[in-house]
């Protein structure tokens, strides 16, 4: 086999291998002022994905763009023009059925001089100022559960035997029921917009790491009960 012909077969090998990490994860660079987000996609039976991003803390966050009917795969979402200092970003993943799921949440530090520079057209061809970005995740995905002791919820409460999520709401066809999940640091990290069952089991594998998490329920805007729940 001709060395050319080997050295193109190795690099397509590395290029087809290079595939940015799967769901919940993601990875940043910052190219000439810009957050360039990359993520694999692993699930079937999505609506949409949303690219949000907070500047002030990890709670915070806006929307900047929607990828609506996203297939599996690699993906990618450029923010254009990112603030100057702290960027948080997160994806919000909205499935058939009414659950939206978040991401881990990673920070990017963005010195304003840099936006400057690309805004004045001085960065030099060819040069950029590219860094990963910081791992800040949802919850730490070596933590423990947490020791924290409290009266289990009769509707919402961890399955001792499966460590699955059962909610039961005898009266969920005719209200508008929806359940909001919170790790410990009260960042949110599921949302179920409408509950339609009067039983449903929610997997604990999307939870984004193992720990004690919060939880409303919510009737409307009506706030019904608050609680807690394990993932173990």
């Amino acid at each position: 086999m001709p060395l050319r012909i080997l050295f193109l077969l190795l690099l397509f090998s590395q290029v087809c291998n290079a595939q940015p990490p799967q769901l919940p994860a993601m990875n940043i660079i910052t190219e000439k002022a810009q957050n360039i987000l990359t993520w694999t996609n692993q699930y079937d039976g999505i609506k949409s994905i949303a690219v949000q991003r907070s500047i002030d803390s990890i709670r915070n966050f806006v929307t900047i763009g929607i990828i609506n009917a996203p297939k599996k795969g690699a993906m990618t979402f450029t923010d254009e023009r990112p603030m100057p200092g702290r960027n948080h970003y997160r994806l919000s993943v909205d499935f058939t059925g009414d659950m939206e799921w978040f991401s881990n949440v990673y920070k990017v530090i963005l010195d304003s001089s840099i936006i400057a520079r690309s805004v004045m057209g001085a960065i030099e061809t060819g040069t950029t100022n590219s860094k990963t970005a910081s791992g800040t995740t949802n919850g730490t995905t070596t933590a423990n559960p947490t020791d924290f002791y409290y009266s289990p919820s009769l509707r919402i409460y961890t399955n001792p035997y499966t460590g699955h999520i059962n909610i039961n709401l005898d009266d969920a066809l005719s209200k508008k029921y929806n359940i909001r999940f919170y790790d410990p640091e009260k960042a949110e990290v599921l949302r179920i917009s409408r509950v339609t069952k009067t039983v449903l089991i929610l997997d604990k594998n999307n939870f984004n790491s193992r720990g004690t998490y919060s939880f409303k329920l919510f009737d409307g805007a009506a706030l019904v009960e608050t609680g807690y729940i394990t993932i173990y």
